[in-house]
């Protein structure tokens, strides 16, 4: 534990489909919550396009009082894109003061975004962050759509997290979860969703029906996770029925494979309890490397 009152969480933790590596757990989170009765937890889902923050109040029902957003201006920066090509075609130069105009729309966001989440952090007891790799986002958007991941770059999203992390710090309210199934997984049944209708931005479940925003669905499961890595699903009580619930839906959805890479070799044909493999895969003799890849392990 270090002196922000933030403790480093490595090797194994409380949930073993929830991802590897240290996660920042804000100490006392559990304990505030027998303390008070209640926790008021910002979760932040951060986009290439967006970032939307929520506060979620935490009883024996986990209650979501409100979504904000914070949308980045990506039309702008696409006329600023059109005018700098046309001075470069035109004038073989690039258009400056033009990309200086772009630059300070980036920062806007990044300062909208991070204040947004400074407001709403000081009535909250902590902020929940995902520990997310810029590059893989912009990855993921030029899946869905390569005009706009062209347009965008991912050094705002960088900046946007590495302040959200210094100022969450600084208050002793940090907590970084692994963003496993946090946009997947339904918040009634804890049932993977699927898109609705081929819109990027919209889930439906076809269990039990419900429909609603993707980033909602996020901040809602982003808030669930980090308390299954504060161990609330060791209440014996109706939020640790909940909690506990979705775990296992965590738990049962984690491959053998993302469950080998989350732990060490040390844990090498320990048994999973999930779909998949029964057990890690022993590592293959050098000679058995064909035999190995061939039989479906991988």
């Amino acid at each position: 534990m270090d002196s922000s009152g933030l403790e480093d969480v490595r090797g194994p933790g409380s949930s073993r489909g929830l991802g590897a590596g240290p996660r920042r757990v804000c100490c006392g989170l559990l304990e505030r919550y027998a303390r008070k009765g209640f926790l008021r937890v910002v979760s932040v889902d951060v986009n290439v396009t967006d970032v939307i923050a929520s506060t979620i109040e935490v009883r024996q029902l986990i209650r979501v009082m409100g979504y904000r957003r914070v949308r980045r201006r990506a039309h702008k920066l696409l006329f600023v894109r059109r005018v700098n090509r046309f001075s470069m075609r035109v004038h073989r130069r690039p258009a400056y003061s033009w990309l200086r105009y772009g630059r300070n729309l980036e920062n806007d966001w990044v300062n909208q975004s991070v204040g947004l989440v400074k407001k709403l952090a000081q009535q909250a007891d902590a902020v929940v962050v995902e520990d997310l790799d810029p590059k893989t986002l912009k990855a993921r958007l030029r899946s869905k759509d390569p005009r706009m991941a062209m347009l965008l770059s991912a050094w705002p999203v960088a900046k946007i997290l590495r302040r959200l992390h210094g100022m969450a710090a600084k208050l002793g309210k940090l907590v970084i979860i692994p963003p496993h199934y946090t946009s997947s997984l339904c918040p009634r049944c804890n049932t993977l969703m699927s898109h609705e209708r081929g819109r990027w931005d919209r889930l439906a479940c076809s269990k039990c029906g419900h429909r609603d925003d993707r980033d909602h669905v996020a901040v809602y499961n982003i808030a669930r996770t980090a308390l299954v890595l504060n161990g609330f699903h060791y209440l014996d009580t109706y939020l640790g029925r909940q909690v506990k619930e979705y775990k296992r839906a965590i738990d049962s959805y984690t491959t053998a494979v993302e469950k080998a890479l989350a732990q060490g070799p040390e844990r090498q044909g320990l048994p999973l309890g999930g779909k998949g493999e029964d057990t890690l895969p022993k590592y293959p003799e050098a000679g058995d490397l064909g035999e190995y890849l061939g039989g479906g392990v991988l």
